[in-house]
């Protein structure tokens, strides 16, 4: 029999394409478990680190526990449910894939970016020790979606946080949405005032009013015109400007979420 002939050679090639996609495949899905766990780690991570609590790794899931509630919010009345209209989705099984899969709201105005859908309810993070209501946020920038989140303390109208755990923009430019420095210049300013939102990210070396306005990153103009549309977005009577105008937000359950 030739070793060499082409029966042989596809033969050999099938077998080897067999035997790597069953590897493949089994590896995926032994491993999802544990990148589901590094998902939620990371995001317990991201939140108490926009509150400013501090914390090692062996300590994030207590310190999450310990200070952190979740709450189910619908965007269209601002206020707290327990499931979703539709039944599918409660504060405990809530992601934003299975929100955007389940129950979506059009936008007629899509400044952030968005495809056009919003979803009709997320979860807010409650850090009631220092009265803080943690929002997630998301929108375009130049090269990816960003995603973070915006701590408001104060009757949520001031920031006490932000932090982007997730994008694609360029490192040394866009990228810097994740400088510590950049980002410090965010806690403390002025938010929302008169149920209008008044924080605005200018290009560098224009502010003008401290107070409210964020310095953008040098040579990235239109990932700092993307962070300036999306906070906006999010804060606004799109996002979740109906919840924040609500009184009473850092309420509490009995049991932890």
């Amino acid at each position: 029999m030739n070793r060499d002939s082409i029966k042989n050679t596809l033969v050999v090639s099938s077998l080897l394409c067999i035997i790597c996609s069953v590897l493949v495949s089994a590896a995926a899905v032994g491993l999802k478990q544990k990148q589901q766990l590094n998902k939620e780690l990371d995001q317990k991570k991201n939140i108490l680190q926009v509150c400013g609590i501090p914390f090692t790794p062996d300590s994030i899931n207590s310190l999450f526990s310990e200070n952190i509630q979740r709450r189910l919010v619908d965007l269209r009345t601002g206020q707290y449910v327990e499931e979703t209209e539709n039944g599918h989705l409660t504060v405990n099984t809530y992601t934003l894939k299975k929100g955007l899969q389940t129950d979506t709201t059009n936008l007629d105005i899509d400044p952030a970016g968005l495809g056009g859908i919003r979803e009709t309810h997320a979860v807010v993070f409650l850090y009631a020790i220092k009265n803080q209501v943690i929002i997630p946020i998301r929108g375009r920038g130049l090269w990816s979606t960003l995603f973070g989140y915006v701590a408001l303390a104060e009757d949520a109208s001031t920031v006490s946080g932000i932090t982007f755990y997730q994008h694609g923009e360029t490192p040394g430019l866009g990228g810097e949405v994740d400088n510590f420095d950049w980002k410090a210049q965010w806690v403390g300013k002025a938010a929302i005032e008169d149920g209008q939102v008044v924080i605005e990210v200018k290009k560098q070396g224009q502010v003008t009013d401290s107070r409210r306005q964020i310095d953008g990153i040098a040579g990235a103009t239109i990932t700092t015109q993307g962070v300036n549309r999306l906070v906006r977005f999010w804060l606004g009577e799109q996002g979740f400007g109906k919840y924040l105008a609500q009184p009473n937000k850092i309420q509490t359950t009995t049991q932890k979420q």
